[in-house]
């Protein structure tokens, strides 16, 4: 209750008086509109309450009592109202992102020293060490489309988040006022270079200051703390620039580019700290060093521009050339010694701020962050069906007429041949070879497949540049066999890699259920062959899997998709184990429950025993880096609540309840039902032409928020395997339907209930976290959805009944979720959510029925460009409320 009064008193109470203050800005109808603005939404929620239609509400309020007649002029006002609404939205972000250590306990329950205390008094110092000695949390930063805010406007977002904090009324008036100036929309898509610009600002401006402290606060154990290299157990990933999984606008150029960007970005963060210690470091003995060490640093950042430092005329161009730092270890090298001459003879003078700064220099190294490489396993499939072909040119047969021809099982024994004859022939013919089958893939204007060589060789000089741990992963997506692992590796070795030791990680990821049933099996496929085993060898006998929450979902449904991935991260667990292998799991999340987020930490605490927790890694994006990463503040709680996750999992395993025999007989049938459910909804045969006709899911590929096409490949008609999650979910979130995140979970449970197992489901609520997890993140999605919105469709000819089911199977999981969990409302165990939710849902309700207007109108007439650029208008303002929609 303390933590809703602190968010009522901070957050809502603050955003009437502040958007008091914008409504009284000098801009050219505002005020009308401000004031029109709350009766519209008070009158269309009533009328919604009836069953009323959007359309119809819209037409009646404006006409009736607006006076405005013509529809031309009432979309004018819709759009002056949603310009509004997208700029209140701007406002309560910011009053949320400045009360954040108001409504946030930073150093209570799940933070960096609550833990540290908690080892402390537990005795286990010894125990933690060793642990974090090899533990790792690694946040991968991607551009999936999922952030409508530009980049001005998350600028803005931020001052003003900072000006709220302090109340600087003044700023914050001439903030509001940018704010009414600015453009909300980018004017056309973002290339991907443009999308990794973008996500530079969060890793500079926040991450460079969270991570290190973590990783430094981490290392203070005992009370007799000495400087000691500090464990990077806190990590980044980053994706745009990599990720080429569908996006065939990223090129092994902008692969190249990005990996300098992320190493320039890193060099000036140094070059500008440094100099600023620099200024305090003066003392003798000491300061010819840190001349040298800064001079060494800017020539590392800009090669071979002569600048002078004072080491005399006499000092060579050359000499200057080769100035520069190799590699971090020998500035590490440097900054070490600096640190023993200022311990030894100047009593440690300023040696916490130097400490502090090679404590980023270990968290980053001249990398910043690990660019990940991933491809789509059927690209490899085509590529390696050019290759055989190629090779076959050259007079060296395989057997076989077509790799793609092929079973699976078959072609492994293509792929270790293949893998011989690269061993076997020389560096100069295997770069012969790749170049020569590029210019025969350009001719044919395959330049997808063409890149599959040249992703490897931007690999290559991204580790030479950047150091290994700038560019070490490369993830396969929609893994279906031990083959697809066995390609990526055949291509680093074509590519132009060391035969023998293969300097890359290779990430299958798994996504459908089916997928997730045969993983196991696959990796025990590559566990048995020798000359896998000899690669793991030399990669520290540690293999990374990936496993894909948003079609997991999206396959299967949200209750099959959760537990399917805890099965099998048990069963990779167990076969990794018994193969004597260290495994990793790289969880690809999004926002909202429906794409694995939410409450993202509580399923890392509920682990248990049997699934290796040594290692925490997952995907951000979009709404998720500006909502929880997007100030040092919430980026230090979230991260911190995660780095701490694994290690009291694997450090106080009493704490966590291990799923039983009788829990799990129950989570599998719970999941069989649900999946039945949700199945039987996706093969209805209006599920896909309800997703195209009803919904705005056509609308998203029109939003110009990411270089990455709607759909994995064009067809003239919608196929929902065709269909990228993000998309599908983001449209159900629109339509407040949110179906991904509870569909299935309601008639389960019922069918449980009928057959005498409520008392068992209280009891399962109760102990385990993993399912009180599952179901308070369900609540969340339900808490967001507000049928009356739809409901005028239940009374469609063609659609009423299919409309019917989904509000059926919203009321039913709401009754049997409440009764499951013992609470008489939903989210009732987190009201400071449930308010936001709340106060958010009610912003935009007048966006939503904007929205619902122009589909109907654009149905009805259909091709108006009005209406087109209504309906795109009103996605961004939903999407940007809901902070985890997609």
């Amino acid at each position: 209750m303390h933590e809703l009064n602190q968010f009522q008193e901070h957050v809502g109470i603050k955003f009437q008086l502040y958007n008091g203050l914008f409504l009284n800005l000098p801009f050219s109808r505002l005020r009308s509109t401000g004031i029109m603005l709350p009766l519209f939404t008070e009158y269309a929620k009533a009328e919604l309450e009836k069953g009323n239609h959007p359309r119809d509400i819209v037409h009646t309020f404006f006409r009736e009592r607006g006076g405005i007649p013509e529809e031309k002029e009432i979309v004018n006002e819709l759009f002056r109202i949603m310009r509004l609404v997208e700029r209140q939205v701007v406002l309560f972000d910011a009053l949320e992102d400045s009360a954040f250590l108001k409504t946030h306990d930073l150093h209570g329950p799940g933070s960096i020293k609550d833990l540290v205390n908690r080892v402390r008094n537990s005795g286990k110092i010894a125990d933690y060490e060793e642990f974090i000695s090899n533990y790792s949390v690694r946040i991968v930063l991607t551009a999936h489309p999922t952030q409508f805010y530009t980049d001005e406007v998350l600028t803005i977002l931020t001052d003003l988040g900072e000006s709220l904090k302090h109340n600087d009324i003044r700023t914050i008036h001439e903030l509001l006022l940018q704010m009414g100036q600015t453009r909300f929309k980018n004017r056309e898509k973002p290339t991907p270079l443009e999308e990794a610009e973008g996500l530079m600002w969060a890793l500079e401006h926040v991450m460079y200051r969270v991570v290190p402290e973590i990783n430094q606060s981490l290392s203070e154990i005992d009370d007799q703390h000495r400087f000691r290299d500090i464990p990077k157990v806190l990590e980044l990933g980053f994706w745009p620039g990599g990720d080429r999984d569908g996006n065939p606008y990223v090129t092994s150029d902008l692969t190249m580019q990005v990996g300098n960007l992320l190493r320039h970005t890193i060099l000036r963060l140094y070059l500008r700290d440094f100099s600023e210690l620099r200024r305090r470091l003066t003392f003798a003995g000491v300061i010819s060093l840190v001349d040298r060490v800064y001079a060494r640093l800017e020539q590392t950042l800009y090669p071979y521009s002569f600048v002078d430092h004072g080491f005399g005329e006499d000092q060579s161009c050359k000499d200057l050339e080769n100035l520069g730092y190799e590699n971090v270890e020998e500035f590490l090298s440097d900054l070490r010694e600096m640190h023993k001459l200022i311990d030894e003879h100047h009593s440690g003078l300023f040696n916490e701020r130097l400490e502090q700064f090679i404590v980023k220099v270990q968290s980053f190294g001249f990398h910043f962050a690990t660019l990940d490489i991933r491809q789509d396993s059927s690209i490899h499939g085509r590529f390696f069906n050019e290759l055989i072909l190629f090779l076959e040119k050259k007079d060296l047969t395989f057997g076989i007429v077509k790799y793609l021809d092929l079973a699976p099982e078959d072609r492994i024994p293509t792929l270790l041949g293949l893998l011989e004859l690269l061993r076997s022939t020389s560096p100069d013919l295997r770069a012969e070879w790749a170049e020569g089958l590029k210019r025969d893939l350009l001719v044919r204007d395959e330049s997808v497949l063409a890149d599959c060589i040249g992703s490897i060789e931007a690999l290559s000089v991204i580790q030479k540049r950047n150091g290994t741990r700038g560019a070490h992963r490369y993830v396969i997506s929609n893994t279906q066999g031990a083959h697809n692992v066995l390609e990526a590796w055949v291509l680093g070795l074509f590519g132009g890699m060391d035969p023998i030791n293969l300097d890359f990680d290779i990430v299958p990821l798994f996504e459908t259920i089916p997928d997730l049933h045969n993983a196991p099996y696959i990796m025990q496929q590559l566990y048995e062959l020798e000359i896998y085993q000899s690669h793991l060898g030399k990669r520290n006998r540690h293999q990374t899997i990936m496993l894909g929450f948003s079609d997991g979902t999206k396959d299967g449904g949200y209750v099959t998709a959760n537990w399917e991935i805890y099965k099998a991260k048990e069963n990779l667990s167990a076969i990794s184990r018994q193969y004597g292998y260290k495994v990793s799991f790289f969880d690809g999340r999004g926002g909202p429950p429906a794409r694995g987020g939410g409450n993202t930490h509580k399923f890392y605490r509920s682990l248990g025993p049997d699934i290796d927790s040594s290692s925490i890694q997952l995907t951000i994006q979009g709404q998720t880096i500006s909502s929880l990463y997007g100030t040092p503040e919430s980026a230090t709680f979230n991260l911190e609540q995660l780095v701490s996750a694994g290690i009291e999992n694997n450090l106080f395993p009493q704490d966590f309840h291990s799923v039983s025999l009788n829990e799990r007989e129950l989570l599998n049938e719970l999941s069989v039902l649900a999946q039945e459910s949700y199945s039987e909804l996706k093969s209805h045969p209006l599920f896909v032409s309800y997703l195209e006709v009803m919904t705005p899911l056509h609308y998203y590929g029109k939003t110009n928020i990411g270089s990455r096409p709607a759909r994995r490949a064009p067809t003239k008609q919608l196929e929902f395997s065709n269909l990228r999650a993000i998309p599908f979910v983001g449209a159900w979130s629109q339509m407040k339907q949110n179906i991904p995140g509870f569909f299935g979970f309601g008639t389960a449970l019922e069918k449980m209930s009928q057959n005498g197992k409520t008392d068992a489901l209280k009891k399962l609520y109760r102990e385990s976290l993993f399912f009180r997890t599952l179901v308070e993140n369900s609540m969340q999605s339900l808490t967001k959805a507000y049928f009356p919105l739809t409901q005028y469709i239940s009374h469609d000819e063609k659609f009423g009944a299919f409309w019917q089911i989904i509000y059926n199977e919203a009321e039913r999981t709401t009754v049997k979720l409440l009764e499951v969990s013992g609470q008489q409302t939903l989210l009732e165990s987190e009201l400071s959510v449930k308010e936001s939710i709340n106060l958010r849902a009610t912003m935009i309700l007048p966006s939503l029925v904007i929205q619902q207007f122009a589909l109907t109108r654009q149905r009805e007439e259909p091709g108006n460009d009005l209406y087109e650029k209504l309906i795109l208008k009103s996605l961004a303002a939903s999407i940007n409320a809901s902070r985890n929609a997609v």
